[in-house]
Parts: structure tokens; sequence; C-alpha cells
């Protein structure tokens, strides 16, 4: 793992020499209140998705796109396109569940392992260089989810 981080320090620091990263070595818990039956949960990604009727992500600007965008609840692949240069999409065009396990979570509901899933989803960006504003988009996301009843946020990293 010290390594890596060391290695992934190294890359970092050759591309963006100003980047400020942060290391965590603990992550806070938040146990859940209720069974999970009862949960409504929303996925989280940074995989740059957003609907085909949205404006992509800027994939040019330097420091990344700190923006966000919402996926509604009843999204379908076929409304769905990626935005991101970063990772390779080849999985993702064959399984969109492989970064927005939408269909999975489904399955969960029907068979009610999780209560309910939220009407709004939010897909970010992931490679960002300028942190300040995902923090606040990412806050301002955190109180939609809240004040719409939320109780898990799935969070699928690329």
């Amino acid at each position: 793992m010290l390594n890596s981080l060391a290695l992934t320090k190294k890359l970092i620091r050759t591309k963006y020499p100003s980047f400020e990263y942060a290391v965590f070595s603990d992550t806070p818990v938040a146990p859940l209140k209720k069974p999970l039956r009862e949960c409504k949960l929303a996925l989280l990604t940074t995989g740059g998705l957003h609907l085909k009727t949205d404006t992509p992500f800027d994939t040019k600007f330097l420091d990344g796109d700190c923006s966000y965008r919402v996926l509604p609840g009843a999204v379908g692949r076929e409304d769905i396109m990626v935005t991101h240069e970063s990772y390779d999409h080849r999985f993702i065009n064959e399984d969109l569940n492989c970064v927005f396990p939408i269909d999975r979570m489904r399955e969960y509901v029907k068979e009610g392992k999780i209560g309910s899933l939220s009407d709004e989803h939010y897909s970010f960006m992931g490679h960002i260089f300028a942190a300040g504003p995902l923090l606040e988009n990412s806050r301002t996301a955190g109180r939609r989810l809240k004040e719409s009843g939320v109780d898990i946020a799935f969070l699928t990293p690329t």
C-alpha cells in the first residue's frame, strides 16, 4: 500500500506539481439506524456519467470539472453517456453496472434487501486536481440527498 501511494504521489507531482492531496488514515463510519431493508439508497459515481441531454463534463479543464450531474431514479442505459478521459470505457460500454450499478440495486429492492432507491443519483468526475469546488458541490448533493430521505449513499469510484 505505501509503495503504491508513493508511486501515485510521484506520478501526480510529475503532471501536476502544485497538486495538494490529502491522505486519510481513517474513515468515518455512520452506523445505520434501521435495517437495510427499510433504507433508501442513492448511487454516486465519479465515472463522469450524464444524461445525453445534459451538458457534458468539461474534460479540457486542467484542474478537473468539479460539477455534478443528476441522474433520475428511472434512468436507463440508453439515456446515459460517459464524458471522462481518465479511464477505459470498454467495460462500462458493455455493462453500465460496473460503474453505476442501478440494475443490481433495483434487483435488491425487488428482493426486499434494500427498502427503496432515491429519485436522484449523482455523477461527478474523477481525476480532480482542484478539490475546493468539488467539496462544496459534494456538500450540496449530500444536503439534497438528506432532504429527500436517503439513508445510504453508495459510491462507485473510478
